[in-house]
């Protein structure tokens, strides 16, 4: 998955942390980590880590829509 903005090509990958038992969408620009979404299947809650300043807000709409639909955010209590 990937997506340009302002020049700059910006990609998604997916995975698994058995660590933190969860899943993660990761952006990355340059070989360097930008964002991280990670869905924990302990607490069934999502978060946002970002790693470095100034990330475009679009770039960050980008994935959080994508750890929407591919993560199991669905899979929350009460729903």
């Amino acid at each position: 998955m990937s997506i340009e903005h302002n020049g700059k090509q910006y990609h998604a990958v997916m995975g698994s942390d058995v660590d933190r038992d969860g899943m993660y969408i990761e952006v990355r620009y340059d070989k360097g980590e930008l964002i991280e979404v990670f869905y924990s299947d302990v607490s069934h809650q999502m978060s946002v880590t970002m790693f470095q300043q100034d990330v475009p807000v679009e770039v960050v709409e980008w994935a959080i829509s994508i750890a929407r639909a591919r993560l199991p955010v669905s899979a929350q209590p009460g729903e």
